[in-house]
């Protein structure tokens, strides 16, 4: 750390001591660290496919979607997809030359600032006031892995040739971090990785690539499908996302998997707990970068998914099927002899909450009162357990 100038040395040995800690998402984890020592409060990490940067039509066409940005907001990203990308001054095969190969580039090492100004880009990221702009690349081998982008605003002014110091240093520390972090996350050691999952009997696994096909699944996932299909068509009575072309033994996980990626990708969530006749169905989903024998960034999804299964009706037009999660949660509390004020602690919703839903499903079950409901509901309660 002899290169680094004084007021950095504290600050750069802090952020290699927490880059140097496991972390699932590296890139995440990298933007939050340039904030946290550095004060760089926006930030984008570009996983790259060989030479071609995201932006360009390659990369765009694959894993654009996979980029991580800090402290941008979502409209200028979606615009740089969509048009942008094909004037970034960046991208790493229209660089000249002379700067191919380098750790760390700053807007005027490109062209000069009265040029950059009039570019499409120029005029898109200054309309941001993301003025300033450093970019860092990541080499594995003669290979680009990736590139991280660092932004300022016109009133923070550019970067300096001193940070240029700082930034190669920390460049060569990311960059090392990142090639261990992608070839322990490589395809064979993903694979490897999961191996349990796959042999668990009661939990369902399935391996995606980057296109949400399916690769690779047990039979525990194909069977919670096949219970998705049946109860998601009684319940929505509507057709589900079913065209696939692939291979056929794969077909109900692919249309399961299409159905629940969307809802997760539309909530914004990784997990999420479905209720069907046959019970819930709990999804847990995560992605992973790894690279392959050739270098090139590849994009890994992971499905973990389990149904607790509950006795049901024999008859699938028995008004329980029609009830919701949070209506046989109260039905339960109801057999157990649980006052309405009482319910509704245990659920934290207000009483007047429980109300609603106690009307509701005498409405369904056409009854008036909770004796003639727990007669109806007898035969199921006597099976089943807490639905919590």
């Amino acid at each position: 750390m002899h290169k680094i100038p004084e007021k950095w040395r504290e600050a750069a040995m802090g952020f290699a001591l927490d880059i140097a800690r496991d972390n699932e998402n590296f890139p995440k984890k990298v933007l939050s660290l340039f904030d946290k020592y550095f004060d760089i409060r926006r930030s984008i990490f570009f996983p790259g496919g060989g030479q071609n940067l995201p932006g360009s039509p390659h990369r765009r066409k694959g894993t654009v979607s996979s980029y991580i940005t800090y402290g941008i907001r979502y409209g200028p990203m979606h615009d740089y997809k969509e048009r942008v990308y094909q004037h970034d001054i960046f991208r790493y095969v229209n660089l000249p030359g002379r700067l191919k190969g380098k750790r760390v580039l700053f807007t005027d090492d490109v062209m000069s600032f009265e040029d950059y100004e009039r570019t499409p880009y120029g005029i898109h990221m200054a309309g941001e006031d993301m003025y300033y702009q450093a970019v860092l690349f990541f080499y594995m081998g003669e290979w680009v892995i990736g590139s991280m982008g660092l932004f300022r605003a016109k009133s923070e002014g550019k970067f300096t040739e001193e940070e240029r110091v700082l930034l190669e240093y920390l460049c060569a520390l990311v960059e090392a971090n990142y090639q261990t972090y992608l070839r322990h996350s490589g395809e064979g050691r993903f694979h490897d990785n999961f191996k349990l999952f796959f042999q668990d009997g009661k939990q369902g696994a399935v391996i995606l690539n980057q296109e949400m096909t399916v690769m690779q699944c047990n039979r525990a996932a194909k069977e919670i499908s096949q219970i998705f299909l049946d109860q998601h068509r009684h319940n929505q009575g509507s057709f589900l996302q079913s065209n696939y072309q692939g291979d056929p033994q794969f077909r109900e996980v692919q249309t399961m998997v299409n159905e629940l990626s969307s809802r997760l990708s539309a909530q914004g969530g990784s997990s999420q707990t479905i209720t069907s006749l046959a019970g819930d169905i709990a999804v847990y989903h995560t992605t992973f970068l790894s690279s392959n024998a050739a270098g090139l960034i590849q994009t890994w999804h992971l499905m973990l998914i389990t149904c607790q299964t509950k006795e049901m009706p024999k008859d699938i037009d028995h008004p329980y099927n029609s009830l919701t999660q949070q209506e046989r949660r109260i039905v339960y509390y109801l057999a157990s002899g649980m006052k309405n004020e009482q319910i509704a602690e245990e659920l934290h919703i207000s009483i007047y909450t429980v109300r609603t839903h106690i009307a509701n499903i005498y409405k369904k079950f056409e009854v008036n009162n909770k004796v003639d409901l727990l007669m109806h509901l007898q035969p199921i309660l006597k099976e089943q357990s807490n639905p919590q």
